[in-house]
């Protein structure tokens, strides 16, 4: 289901605040890893890199489920992603071929490479992101939530 438009930019915003005024860099964490799914991952990954113009030693690492990930997206959409990939620090390729746990074994290698997460959660009980944030409570990962539109 598509969001009104201005509760993305609501939420823009607030990642932007999260990653610009330094509250992150001040807890130390200074990589930033991305899954690089539509949606939320594309906007969090380009805010980590508009907050290397202040904090150059930020780093991104994108982590790709297979390589054919961003083949479904839109042609904008696309370019977006290419231009982060062109962007990161690193990028992690998981597996060369789509298979039905490749999105799982992503969130998997996220949540075991991540000391505390910045998620885009609408309460939705199912799906990737609920998967993840459960299995971060249960290894007490820390995180924030940074959707206002709540269920």
């Amino acid at each position: 289901k598509e969001q009104p438009r201005h509760t993305k930019t609501a939420d823009r915003y607030r990642l932007r605040h999260l990653y610009s005024d330094n509250r992150l860099c001040k807890r130390d964490y200074h990589t930033f890893l991305s899954g690089m799914a539509n949606g939320f991952d594309l906007i969090a990954a380009e805010e980590v890199l508009n907050a290397r113009k202040p904090f150059p030693y930020i780093q991104l690492k994108c982590v790709l489920p297979f390589k054919g990930q961003a083949d479904r997206y839109t042609q904008a959409d696309k370019q977006r992603y290419n231009a982060i990939l062109s962007q990161a620090d690193e990028v992690i390729l998981l597996q060369d071929e789509y298979s039905d746990r490749c999105f799982l074994r992503r969130n998997n290698y996220l949540l075991d490479n991540s000391a505390y997460l910045v998620v885009f959660y609408d309460s939705t009980p199912t799906g990737g992101t609920a998967y993840t944030l459960r299995h971060a409570i249960e290894r007490k990962i820390q995180f924030q939530n940074v959707c206002y539109n709540r269920k």
